[in-house]
């Protein structure tokens, strides 16, 4: 085995803790949409109370990240993988953010008042976002560059059902004010959603940056 010094460690240690936060904001995603379609207030919370952790993370893979930069110069690829992971711990900061914002959400829900229709749609929004923050971890950890390219044309489909959302929920809050406490936070969700999606993309961005020094290969959209 060959022998890894405090440089290699130092590496291994940033690479490892943006794998530790990437898969902690996808489980607080995943359960502030829960908390949502079930308005769970304790779930809620817990995501809330939760989002210290990821700042924290945040902070200490900057910290780490320039530390190393600024005493050991590295050169070429850990020169792009150090600027990349700063950028993607940042990207996930605010997903989390997102998150949390959703969170919030289910606590200005009424419990005891029952969505005015079944939440069809906009799972399945939530379930395309949390399919690419799952290929987003895959292409990090695996180094496929491929599969991060196909995360722009995943986006393609959180658009379009940003869009179709927009327009029902809307439509819900132009029939009557009993519509429109709940249509206007579900409508805030789907805003959420969409903006996220747009943070995943900026990290596969980064994914492949690290490998090809491409800076912007998705030169054709705008990004958040």
């Amino acid at each position: 085995m060959k022998h890894q010094n405090a440089y290699d460690r130092a590496l291994i240690s940033i690479r490892e803790q943006l794998l530790t936060m990437s898969q902690s904001v996808e489980q607080y995603l995943r359960e502030a949409m829960i908390s949502l379609y079930n308005q769970d207030v304790e779930k809620a919370k817990a995501v809330i109370e939760a989002d210290e952790i990821v700042d924290t993370l945040e902070e200490s893979l900057e910290i780490e990240s320039l530390e190393l930069i600024s005493l050991q110069q590295p050169m070429d690829r850990d020169l792009r993988f150090l600027a990349a992971a700063m950028r993607i711990s940042r990207e996930l900061e605010r997903v989390n953010d997102y998150a949390c914002d959703i969170a919030k959400l289910t606590l200005g829900l009424s419990p005891i008042t029952p969505f005015f229709k079944p939440l069809v749609d906009l799972p399945h929004m939530a379930e395309l976002v949390q399919a690419m923050m799952q290929k987003s971890l895959k292409a990090y950890t695996e180094r496929n560059i491929p599969l991060a390219r196909q995360l722009d044309r995943d986006d393609d489909q959180v658009d379009q059902m940003f869009g179709l959302l927009m327009a029902e929920l809307t439509g819900y809050m132009k029939k009557g004010p009993e519509y429109v406490d709940q249509a206007s936070s579900l409508l805030l969700t789907v805003r959420y959603l969409e903006r996220i999606g747009d943070h995943i993309v900026n990290i596969a961005e980064m994914v492949i940056f690290i490998d090809t020094g491409e800076r912007h290969p998705f030169k054709d959209k705008k990004r958040n």
